[in-house]
C-alpha cells in the first residue's frame, strides 16, 4: 500500500466520522423536540396520557411494495385522530410537506392537524390546504382547541390518485431519511418486517 492510498483512507475515515456525528448531532436535536413535545403536550396543553400515542409506526401499501412511516405522536380527542407531529433537528420547512403527507396517509379521512417541531419552535400546518397556519409552541391546539377542530368541518377523504400522490411524496421523503440511524425513534423500516411497537396499517 503506496503513502497517497494510506492518505485517502485516512480521509475517508475522517469524512466518515463527521457525517456520523452530523447524523448523531441530528438524532440528539430531534429527540429534545420529541422530549419537549412531550412535556408540553401533558403539562400544557391539557392531553391525558391516553389521548397521546409517541413513536407510531404505520403500513402503507404502494402497488405492490409495503414500506413503513412513522409519527413521532398522534394525537386523539375522545378516540378520534387530530393531529400529528413529527419532530426534527431543524428546517422545519423543509419537513412541512412531509408532515401533511403522512397526515393524508395514516388515516382515512386525513387528520386534520400536521405539527413539525424541533427543539426550539413548532409549526402548525392545516392538513386540507396544506398550509401553516399556526407559529411556536404556543401555537400547537390544546386538548379543547383540538375538541373544536374535530366537531367542525373535517378534511375529505382522498381519492386513489391523489392518494398514490401522497404515499409517494411521504415514501420520497422516508427514503431520504433511511440513512439516518434509527436510535431513539429515528429513521424508517421499509420492507416486509413491521416495527416491534406501534404498529397502525394505513
Amino acid at each position: 500500500m503506496t503513502g497517497a492510498d494510506d492518505q485517502n483512507m485516512t480521509r475517508e475515515a475522517k469524512i466518515r466520522d463527521i457525517l456520523e456525528q452530523e447524523l448523531q448531532d441530528g438524532e440528539d436535536l430531534a429527540n429534545d423536540a420529541r422530549n419537549m413535545i412531550a412535556y408540553l403536550l401533558r403539562e400544557k396543553k391539557g392531553y391525558a396520557p391516553v389521548d397521546v400515542r409517541k413513536g407510531l409506526a404505520f403500513e402503507v401499501t404502494l402497488g405492490k411494495e409495503t414500506f413503513w412511516s412513522s409519527a413521532d405522536f398522534i394525537v386523539s380527542v375522545e378516540g378520534r385522530k387530530g393531529m400529528i407531529i413529527k419532530c426534527a433537528a431543524g428546517s422545519l420547512d423543509s419537513r412541512e410537506r412531509q408532515a401533511v403527507a403522512a397526515a393524508r396517509v395514516i388515516t382515512s379521512p386525513p387528520v386534520p392537524v400536521a405539527v413539525v417541531a424541533d427543539p426550539m419552535t413548532a409549526e402548525v400546518l392545516e392538513v386540507a390546504s396544506g398550509k401553516v397556519i399556526g407559529e411556536g409552541f404556543g401555537a400547537i391546539p390544546t386538548k379543547e382547541q383540538l375538541r373544536e377542530i374535530l366537531s367542525g368541518r373535517m378534511p375529505q377523504s382522498l381519492d386513489a390518485k391523489r392518494l398514490e400522490k401522497e404515499k409517494r411524496i411521504l415514501l420520497a421523503f422516508d427514503a431520504i431519511k433511511c440513512c439516518v440511524p434509527r436510535g431513539g425513534g429515528g429513521g424508517v423500516q421499509i420492507g416486509p418486517d413491521p416495527p416491534e411497537d406501534g404498529k397502525v396499517h394505513g
